[in-house]
């Protein structure tokens, strides 16, 4: 709607040349319009960078549970010749981001005063330096992501709020129009059209009485027997339009 108003005031500008608020609120709505494919233009970029930073994450993060899995199991055997060893070590269940790279931090610190032990169970000679890459990476990963998933909603924010300025400039407009174009028929036509905002078609009920259907009447007949009060046997059935059209009266 807002694009084809604007092509309204483009196709008949010298109608409104004489009225210098019609002009500059034709050229707001111009300018909102604009804003609103440069931030559509810009959320769509922003949303599959966000996808993209989404996967990352979610990789990120893989390689530092299977790490930290690892150490824990490793923790355990451990603990067969020094018992408790192995409390700090215990995968939490479903972390938080920062909960789990806090953890991660922990892990790796107290690894370190076992290495001797953990390296005397085939552990890489790196692992402690591994374990902070990977969590050095999955905080990275994670803010990477969330910046781009702030940019995303802070374009979808500056679309909303320029089609709100769009629509209160047509409203504005709506006024202007049709007191300029007194007895111009054809061009309040136009502008009708033009501002018209579409709307989708509501989903009204229509009611319909249940079909009688030859092969069931032996068992409607068998039924009839039974001690069900007639109005509710009777009552309508209310079938949305578009469903089952050939029930519909």
């Amino acid at each position: 709607m807002l694009t084809r108003v604007r092509r309204f005031g483009a196709m008949h500008q010298e109608m409104f040349v004489t009225v210098p608020l019609a002009m500059q609120t034709f050229a707001e709505l111009g300018q909102a319009i604009d804003v609103v494919e440069q931030q559509a233009t810009r959320q769509a970029s922003d949303r599959h960078r966000a996808r993209e930073h989404t996967r990352t994450k979610a990789e990120a993060r893989k390689m530092l549970c299977d790490s930290l899995r690892t150490i824990a199991r490793t923790a355990r055997a451990i603990a067969l010749d020094r018992p408790g060893v192995d409390a700090g070590f215990r995968p939490l269940r479903e972390p938080s981001d920062l909960l789990l790279i806090a953890f991660a931090r922990n892990v790796a610190d107290r690894a370190a005063l076992l290495e001797e032990e953990f390296l005397a169970h085939a552990m890489p000679d790196t692992f402690v330096a591994d374990l902070r890459a990977a969590t050095d990476v999955f905080e990275a990963a994670t803010r990477t992501r969330h910046t781009a998933t702030g940019a995303h909603v802070a374009a979808r924010v500056g679309i909303e709020e320029s089609v709100a300025r769009g629509f209160l400039a047509v409203r504005r407009l709506d006024v202007i129009v049709v007191n300029c174009l007194r007895g111009n028929h054809a061009a309040l036509a136009a502008w009708r059209c033009a501002r018209r905002v579409e709307r989708s078609p509501a989903k009204d009920l229509r009611i319909v009485t249940p079909l009688a259907i030859p092969e069931r009447e032996a068992v409607a007949t068998a039924q009839q027997s039974w001690s069900v009060p007639d109005e509710a046997r009777e009552q309508p059935h209310e079938i949305p339009r578009g469903m089952r059209p050939h029930l519909a009266a």
